[in-house]
């Protein structure tokens, strides 16, 4: 290095500029042969991943959407459904609740018109079984109004000539 007006200078040496030279082309070969192929290819498939994983993306929200669609359209349909058996069922209640009221009505008016039908039998049967005794009973008591025996012809005089005087 020399001092010139007070400046150092700095000359080159030519062999190391090309030695230099030599080295960088060498690196920028191998840079753009080797390397940059393989930068290019790993970007390529880091933008493949993402652009796959962004439409990858987008068709599972289109799906989501289309099986929430679906999902909303089956619970209304559910409960359609729920609302029709409820509907049918309460149908079916009334009218076993009304089929058995009716047959109810239906046992209850033959037990009534059974239980009367034994009324009347069982009140003539009293009555043909009560009347000789009712006879015997008012012949007696006529004997003892009359102060003597009566026999069954007297006995109804006496009843007809008293039915005639209340007639």
């Amino acid at each position: 290095m020399t001092l010139a007006s007070g400046y150092f200078v700095l000359t080159p040496i030519w062999h190391e500029i090309v030695i230099g030279l030599i080295a960088f082309g060498a690196l920028f070969l191998v840079m753009t042969k080797v390397f940059m192929p393989r930068l290019e290819k790993v970007y390529a498939e880091r933008h493949d991943r993402i652009e796959g994983g962004f439409e990858r993306a987008e068709q599972a929200r289109a799906e989501a959407r289309r099986v929430q669609t679906e999902y909303r359209t089956r619970i209304g349909e559910a409960r359609d459904e729920a609302a029709r058996i409820r509907d049918a069922a309460r149908e079916e209640g009334q009218r076993r609740s009304d089929e058995v009221l009716a047959a109810a009505r239906e046992e209850s008016a033959s037990l009534v018109s059974q239980g009367r039908e034994e009324l009347a039998t069982q009140r003539s049967s009293v009555a043909s079984d009560l009347q000789p005794d009712v006879a015997r009973l008012s012949r007696r008591l006529a004997g003892r109004m009359l102060g003597r025996e009566i026999g069954d012809d007297e006995y109804r005089q006496v009843v007809d000539d008293y039915l005639g005087q209340r007639v």
